[in-house]
């Protein structure tokens, strides 16, 4: 799927189309809820992003299988038949997201925009014995194919003028999904038994209250911009994933009035995981709610490109790759690869 989305993309920078609007317009396309519109206008949106996950890293050190189930404890070791150290050990996680947009104008200092995320993950990991001499019994899939949240938001124009901007954003995020997903794992007593999957295989049921400021500057034929966003949960159910902060800066230049090229670094602080489920129980580190949250800092490099195919409609296609540079993670977690983001945007 990501492949062929990807090759449709990339192909489409190649026709010879006149362009209308300028590229340096909209942000990178990894950044949401940069702009606004004018009174009236509407756009829509498609935007998919891929990211994978592979080995463990403990406190920022990498880890081996052998050091996790040997030094490791079970948080669950006091249930019965439940062994004293993890026993399974994530190996690779396949991350893809589809958000599918909307914004109209209900003046020029008022936008409203709505948002429907579809989330698909795939976890291999693999399973060792509980006891004796933790021999390796085989790996085994879990996956997750869902709708995940909706948003809804609210822009602000605070100040314009011919090269600088500001715009506030409030709004709702509202998880969707479910928090009780199960699926077949391989146990360490080497059966297959159909258990809940650990938190990062489910939807939170939380709602997040979302806050942001943006600002977009021109100066010497660049555009520099910015953006803080924050999600701040006021509602979970059982349990959640916690507060998240975003912080943005990101350097356009446009090679013509139809192409930009970006670069951008992209901040990212998550806090620990709030509460728990009483099904999530199994031998292994993501069923733990302590090895969650922590920082990130990615560095993005991206391509927006205008296309006219009519006389109003204006086509945006653009493309973000963004390179983990440093991570300082919660306890024993995942470690994260790069990140490919591909969006689509028509306005009218």
């Amino acid at each position: 799927m990501g492949q062929k989305l990807f090759l449709s993309f990339v192909s489409l920078f190649f026709i010879n189309l006149s362009s209308a609007t300028s590229a340096t317009g909209h942000a990178p396309i990894g950044v949401m809820g940069d702009h606004y519109h004018k009174t009236n206008e509407r756009m829509i949106s498609i935007r998919y992003s891929a990211m994978q996950m592979k080995g463990n890293t403990l406190h920022n050190n990498s880890i081996s299988d052998q050091e996790i189930i040997t030094s490791q404890i079970n948080p669950f070791a006091s249930m019965p038949n439940a062994p004293t150290y993890l026993s399974v050990v994530p190996q690779k996680m396949d991350m893809q997201m589809m958000m599918v947009g909307g914004m109209y104008a209900y003046s020029d200092n008022l936008t409203y925009m709505g948002m429907l995320m579809f989330m698909k993950n795939k976890m291999t990991s693999n399973t060792y014995k509980g006891a004796m001499d933790r021999a390796y019994l085989g790996n085994f899939q879990t996956g997750l194919d869902d709708l995940s949240n909706f948003s809804f938001s609210a822009l602000f124009k605070l100040t314009e003028t011919n090269d600088n901007r500001w715009h506030l954003e409030l709004g709702i995020d509202k998880s969707i999904g479910k928090n009780n997903n199960q699926d077949s794992m391989l146990t360490p007593m080497n059966t297959y038994m159909n258990m809940t999957m650990p938190y990062f295989m489910q939807m939170d049921e939380s709602t997040k209250l979302i806050t942001a400021l943006t600002n977009n500057r021109g100066f010497n034929g660049l555009v520099l911009g910015s953006q803080i966003k924050k999600y701040s949960v006021i509602r979970e159910k059982d349990w959640s994933f916690g507060d998240k902060l975003e912080i943005s800066s990101w350097l356009q230049k446009s090679y013509d009035d139809s192409l930009a090229l970006s670069i951008r670094l992209l901040f990212t602080k998550k806090q620990n995981l709030s509460g728990s489920s009483l099904e999530i129980k199994s031998p292994v580190q993501s069923a733990n709610p302590l090895n969650y949250g922590g920082n990130e800092l990615e560095f993005g490099l991206g391509v927006n490109k205008i296309f006219n195919f009519f006389q109003k409609e204006h086509i945006r296609l653009g493309i973000e790759y963004l390179f983990s540079l440093n991570t300082n993670k919660n306890g024993l977690q995942m470690k994260n690869n790069n990140k490919l983001i591909i969006g689509y945007q028509m306005s009218f």
